[in-house]
Order: C-alpha cells, then structure tokens, then sequence
C-alpha cells in the first residue's frame, strides 16, 4: 500500500508539472512505477486522449485542449491553413478537420480522434512564420497570420478563394495595439510561399474598393 501511495502521489507530481497532461515518455523519464498510469484510467483519475497521451480527469484547459492532445502525439505538426486562419480569429468558418503541416516525408501517425488533414510542407516552407502561443506549461505551434494568408493563397485552387479574401479583409481592418497589419511581413511570407504577385494584386483591389 505504501508503494502504491508513493506511485499516486508522484503521478499527482507529474500531472501538476506539465499542467495535466502527460505523455508516456515523460513519465517513464521521471521514472513513474510502469503501471500507475494504468491504474488512474481504470479508476477514471486520468484519461488517455490519444495513444501516448493522458490527461488527469479534473484537468481543463480551454478551447484549444485538443488541439494541444494532436500537438502532443505529433510534436512537430504545425497549425495551418483554415484551422490557424479560425485560431487568429481572422474568419467565421469553422473547420470540421484540424489542418496539420508536417515536413514532408514525414509519416505521422494515424490518430483515434479528432479528424485531421495532414499538408506536407517542404522544409522551407515548413519552417517560416511559426509562432509558438502558450497554454498552461505547454506550446502550441500555429503558422502566424501572415504566413497563414500567404498559404490560403497558394493553396487557393484547392481550398477555394473565399476564405482567403475573409481572412485578408480581417486581418486589414485590425486594430488592435498587438494586431495591427504589418503589409511587410505580410509580403515576405508570400514570397516565401512564392505567392507575392498574386498578393500584391489582391492588395491592391482592396485598396482600391476602400477608396472608392
């Protein structure tokens, strides 16, 4: 009994660390006896979310919870295209599937919930304009807004134009002391994503029904 008091109480540890949710390598980093965790999903004390992945029952963390349960299982996923659009608040569409860049050759696992639609970046493109936004101890990765648009743009055949002209038309009218448009920015990503042209048109038709 005594051993099994030890065990809860370094799980209870663990679980306070990392802000109620824990992996399977770091409990066996920390050196949890093997079959606690076990023990805590039986009893209803914790929760396994995804293969790997527990959370402790009375942990909340917000609306973003599960997109930081996908994040865990595939740490190196980034949030992008419409579901990073909806993070940023730059669009009224609700996605049905998370959207997931990973660099390409990556196999990334199949997962138990939710739907997912994996985009394969190349590496330079995997790379440029992720933001890293805090939840609890943890990370989440989400392309910035500009990096965003510049992939709306390029992936415009395939996802349609609407979302991209939505989140353009926000993302121009902000006015927030830490959101203001940055148009600079905005073209450096899409010549990253090799979208500058198109961009800069798209720019300047909104200029002009502004002053017109």
């Amino acid at each position: 009994m005594e051993e099994l008091r030890r065990s809860d109480q370094h799980l209870r540890q663990l679980f306070k660390r990392y802000a109620g949710f824990l992996t399977r390598q770091q409990a066996d980093a920390a050196g949890l006896e093997p079959h606690t965790l076990t023990r805590w999903v039986e009893r209803g004390w914790a929760e396994r979310v995804q293969r790997g992945i527990y959370r402790q029952a009375e942990s909340v963390l917000g609306k973003h919870e599960t997109l930081l349960e996908v994040q865990l299982r595939v740490p190196y996923s980034v949030l992008c295209l419409d579901s990073a659009l909806a993070f940023h608040d730059l669009t009224t569409f609700i996605p049905k599937k998370l959207s997931l860049a990973v660099p390409r050759g990556k196999k990334p696992p199949k997962l138990e919930y939710p739907p997912v639609t994996f985009y394969f970046f190349s590496q330079g493109l995997y790379d440029y304009g992720t933001e890293q936004h805090t939840l609890g101890v943890h990370k989440l990765a989400v392309y910035s807004p500009e990096k965003t648009l510049a992939d709306l743009l390029r992936y415009k055949n395939k996802l349609g134009s609407e979302l991209f002209a939505e989140g353009l038309k926000r993302y121009l009218e902000r006015r927030g002391k830490k959101q203001r448009p940055d148009l600079a920015k905005l073209l450096g990503a899409a010549k990253v994503c090799r979208v500058e042209a198109q961009m800069r048109d798209y720019l300047e038709v909104v200029a002009y029904d502004t002053s017109s």
